[in-house]
């Protein structure tokens, strides 16, 4: 059964909200706000700006996604696409899926002016993850992420 990937759309927001909602769950064992998530996912959606969503659907069905955003690098004058918010569905995982999204994002990537490069940050633990990245192509950089959080207003 073949793969496509497709930018996402408003008509993808459901699907969008849930393997976000999930990834919380699996990943940082996080139970987000759905209504502050939807309209985070909506406000990406609507504003490309802020980044794009990407689907991979298998007979329509959407298998996979992820989201790009971006960060302005001076050193390179150019941009980078963070990739962010990846999830598999756990019927479609080890097929391929996010091999699928990756290459597509990373083919409109190259063929985008400006743009110097992919990111992604992963768990330290998550080492299934890490390989499939190296085996991408990826490698550790050898910064490592810091955060402030704060809690914004609904």
């Amino acid at each position: 059964m073949p793969l496509t990937v497709r930018p996402a759309t408003l008509r993808d927001l459901s699907v969008l909200v849930d393997f976000n909602a999930a990834l919380a769950l699996e990943t940082e064992a996080r139970d987000l706000d759905r209504t502050t998530l939807e309209r985070g996912v909506a406000a990406l959606l609507e504003d490309a700006a802020k980044g794009r969503y990407f689907v991979a659907e298998r007979e329509r069905a959407v298998v996979g996604a992820l989201c790009i955003t971006y960060e302005w690098s001076d050193w390179r004058n150019g941009v980078f696409w963070w990739i962010q918010s990846v999830y598999v569905h756990a019927g479609a995982r080890r097929e391929g899926v996010y091999t699928a999204l990756h290459r597509d994002v990373e083919a409109r990537a190259r063929a985008s002016a400006g743009v110097c490069g992919l990111r992604l940050y992963v768990d330290r633990g998550n080492a299934r993850a890490q390989s499939v990245y190296a085996a991408l192509g990826m490698h550790e950089s050898h910064y490592r992420f810091y955060e402030l959080e704060f809690v914004l207003a609904r």
